[in-house]
């Protein structure tokens, strides 16, 4: 199963006051290798989403979005093939399809569900974005997001796709009790990170120039093998990248800053 996963940097635009467009190399970009599940994060309806729904519904995927006008929102789009069953998701039955809502908290990540069949099993392929209080105005913002998503993911009793933008990093304490971030999650799921390198081994860049993890792969299915990388081959003149390079910091606004998380899992 191969699973693209893109900050894309919509930025909680509102789209009818200003010029935000979702450029049209963008959704080229995350369609040239068709992959099997693409989510998007920072998604907003806006110029462009005409584009994006033409390629999708001409490349053959069912596509599912969370929108909120003034806020980020999440993209799951799904490759239609004989392995997934989409019955349920078309009766739109009961916790088959699940934005922040299902969370009960006033202060959840942007998040979004969809639940399908894989080989006859339930299989919930969740897109995430923990926020940050740009603001710094309220205490602990990013670890009460995750303190949610941790008492939902141990909720749940069947497989699980977890991946997206989670504003933390574990490297090596995943499954120990330094991880404070997702403690409970960590004892029945696996992390998957690229291995961190100063050339494109980061999914973003700090302004002040630091090169950091950003974007994982949380699962509990047991893969026979998973290979995963965050691909920055997009940044580029032609795609408004000019005078930029993967490593600079404060990229152009309205410009994807994190590199597309790519993971490619063998049963």
């Amino acid at each position: 199963m191969k699973i693209y996963e893109w900050n894309i940097r919509g930025a909680a635009n509102f789209s009818c006051t200003n010029n935000y467009c979702i450029p049209r190399w963008i959704v080229n970009e995350v369609l040239k290798d068709n992959p099997d599940c693409i989510v998007l994060t920072e998604f907003v309806l806006s110029t462009g989403w005409d584009y994006l729904q033409s390629r999708l519904h001409a490349e053959n995927y069912n596509w599912f979005t969370s929108l909120t006008t003034g806020k980020n929102g999440i993209l799951i789009a799904i490759k239609k093939n004989r392995h997934y069953d989409f019955s349920q998701i078309f009766h739109f039955q009961d916790g088959t399809i699940n934005n922040s809502e299902v969370l009960n908290t006033k202060l959840p990540p942007d998040f979004y569900e969809v639940r399908l069949k894989i080989n006859k099993e339930d299989v919930s392929i969740i897109g995430i974005r923990v926020r940050k209080d740009i603001n710094c105005s309220i205490e602990n913002y990013t670890e009460k997001q995750l303190n949610v998503l941790d008492n939902y993911l141990i909720g749940l009793k069947h497989k699980v796709i977890c991946i997206g933008d989670f504003n933390a990093y574990w490297g090596s304490i995943w499954n120990t009790e330094k991880n404070t971030a997702l403690p409970r999650t960590s004892k029945k799921y696996k992390l998957y990170t690229p291995v961190f390198n100063h050339t494109d081994g980061f999914s973003y860049v700090h302004p002040n120039g630091k090169k950091v993890q950003l974007d994982h792969l949380i699962t509990n299915i047991n893969w026979k093998s998973i290979e995963c990388k965050y691909d920055w081959d997009f940044v580029s003149a032609g795609n408004g990248y000019a005078q930029y390079e993967k490593d600079s910091p404060n990229k152009p606004k309205g410009l994807p800053d994190h590199a597309i998380f790519k993971v490619e899992a063998y049963v």
